[in-house]
């Protein structure tokens, strides 16, 4: 794979060893928008190319993984490289802006994972077994995270990448919804109950990511934006939810309320992180805070609400897609 398209959640390699995870579609020419995960470290317990790693996005507590919020994160980035912090586009508020020249390599999602059930027969079962499951064929499924950097010790934690269309995709993440209302498959994890993760029959924690294989279909992918109002309010009720469970998460609002903008009762919201993947569905009342953006992209050129931390949404009321 070549990045003449640099897909979500896809795994870099920085020239001074951090690791970095890629967020999104839309990267600025030459420049690649994205979250450092690992950093090398004499202590860190992640074994990464024969090296010791720590992460800095979990951090143990009390004998379990926890979250190490947003804000944290943005200040031990900026720790680290406060030369990725300078320029970014709004919707990279809490993540780094590297340059491409300074990365020497990537990890392909499903060359990864071809490679790991090739090295681990238990790997390759738990794949095949969760393909079967799900009724689609294990060579249309990637993966990300440690697993991709070869740590095959994690073989009961998955952050796989499933790759198809946006409806082949809903074929997936609609089985995924009936799945977890049995409260024993639910993922509750790092403080929260993740929509989409979810335990296979054979108990193995499933983080699953999506990746568009008609480029598109990607909602976006090539686009300016601009900050028009910070700080401002929001309500509103989905009516699209097609793109709930991709980074970003991008749904249509109608019913909208805004404080000072009577005039805009629809437009998308934009969820630039991707805590609440598949949590947000048509009929939701969602309650959001963040900035009122303008979207430029081709000839296109419209309001949009943009949030970028996960605590800057909730939902208000359920809907009738629920």
């Amino acid at each position: 794979e070549d990045l003449s398209l640099i897909r979500d959640a896809t795994i870099f390699i920085h020239k001074n060893g951090l690791i970095l995870f890629s967020e999104g579609y839309c990267h600025p020419a030459g420049k690649l928008i994205c979250n450092i995960i690992y950093i090398p470290d004499p202590e860190g317990e992640k074994e990464i190319f024969g090296l010791p790693y720590r992460s800095i996005i979990k951090k143990e507590e009390g004998g379990e993984e926890a979250w190490i919020n947003y804000e944290t994160q943005l200040e031990i980035y900026r720790k680290l490289a406060p030369e990725a912090q300078a320029g970014k586009p709004p919707y990279a508020r809490f993540k780094c802006q590297f340059d491409l020249s300074d990365l020497i390599g990537f990890v392909d999602h499903r060359r990864s994972l071809k490679q790991a059930r090739r090295l681990s027969g238990e790997v390759d079962e738990a794949i095949r077994n969760v393909a079967g499951m799900l009724g689609i064929h294990p060579d249309t499924i990637g993966v990300t995270g440690s697993l991709s950097l070869g740590n095959l010790k994690t073989a009961h934690d998955f952050d796989l990448v499933f790759y198809g269309t946006v409806d082949e995709s809903w074929k997936i993440v609609n089985q995924i919804y009936q799945i977890v209302e049995d409260p024993r498959r639910q993922v509750f994890e790092m403080g929260m109950l993740w929509a989409i993760r979810f335990y296979d029959d054979w108990g193995n924690m499933i983080c699953p990511f999506f990746s568009y294989t008609d480029p598109s279909e990607i909602p976006l992918k090539d686009f300016t934006m601009e900050v028009e109002e910070e700080q401002a309010g929001l309500e509103g009720t989905v009516v699209n939810d097609r793109h709930t469970f991709y980074m970003p998460s991008v749904l249509k609002l109608e019913e909208t309320r805004i404080e000072g903008h009577p005039d805009l009762t629809t437009l998308p919201l934009i969820l630039y992180h991707g805590g609440l993947r598949g949590e947000y569905k048509v009929g939701d009342r969602v309650r959001a805070r963040g900035s009122l953006v303008r979207i430029a992209s081709g000839k296109d050129n419209y309001p949009a609400f943009l949030c970028t931390n996960l605590t800057e949404t909730e939902k208000v009321a359920t809907g009738d897609g629920n």
